[in-house]
């Protein structure tokens, strides 16, 4: 009778658990081959592809469009690749085997090498929903006001080395999030000229100054520029970011 020995002594139970052990295994090939679509296939720290590639393929190419207006990517392609590699790093091997770190051959603050480096992300600013610049000046945002802790803005910027190197003018915030970014300081003279802004993770903000935790005096006009003062691309917070990191280490 239909519904009582339709299957027989057929076992649906492991028919179940088989589908589901076939599915499991399928989706995870999918995601692991989909999170392939950069940085592969894998190469030696020469450039050169490396033997072992791993058990799963490169995934076919797949063309994504942006949002916004800002065309097309297609990943993995040799294009894209190209386009976000570094070439002619001024570093080279402290050993022969791979893995092992690599020396700076140059000036690696401004080589951005080490921790002081750097990906070619996109020289564009990153946008929010709407397609607006998300990073931007806290000046002349009347939706925007420090409602706890000190507001930065008048105070003196003290470096590493004690020395004051300016006098923070603005922040610069992430309207979306509703953090700020970037403190911006107008550079002393004898220091430099013009204004830089610093990661504000990268300082400490107290009642009387704002302490630049990672720069001496003597770096601080050579923190990259922005080409707009009303906003910030990806590639110079890249850059940015980076030269408050390497001070860590390259004073």
């Amino acid at each position: 009778m239909v519904g009582v020995n339709f299957f027989g002594n057929f076992d649906l139970a492991s028919l179940s658990i088989w589908l589901f052990w076939g599915f499991f295994a399928l989706l995870i090939y999918y995601l692991q081959t989909e999170n392939m679509r950069e940085g592969y296939p894998l190469e030696t720290e020469d450039g050169a592809e490396a033997a072992n590639q791993g058990l799963f393929p490169v995934p076919k190419p797949k063309t994504f469009d942006l949002p916004h207006g800002r065309g097309e990517v297609t990943v993995p392609s040799q294009a894209n690749e190209d386009a976000h590699r570094r070439k002619d790093l001024a570093m080279a091997r402290t050993a022969v085997s791979e893995g092992f770190p690599h020396a700076p051959t140059g000036n690696p603050m401004v080589d951005g090498v080490g921790p002081a480096s750097w990906a070619p992300r996109r020289d564009v600013p990153e946008l929010d929903g709407h397609g607006h610049p998300k990073i931007k000046p806290m000046s002349g945002n009347d939706s925007f006001f420090v409602s706890a802790g000190r507001d930065p803005r008048g105070l003196p910027v003290v470096c590493r080395d004690d020395q004051v190197v300016g006098t923070v003018t603005d922040m610069w915030i992430d309207e979306p999030e509703q953090m700020v970014r970037f403190v911006e300081f107008e550079i002393a003279p004898e220091h430099g000229s013009g204004k830089r802004l610093a990661p504000i993770t990268m300082v400490k903000v107290t009642d009387r100054w704002v302490d630049v935790t990672s720069l001496n005096s003597h770096q601080i006009d050579g923190i990259p520029t922005t080409k707009s003062g009303a906003e910030i691309t990806l590639l110079e917070e890249e850059k940015i970011t980076a030269w408050f990191a390497g001070g860590l280490m390259y004073r």
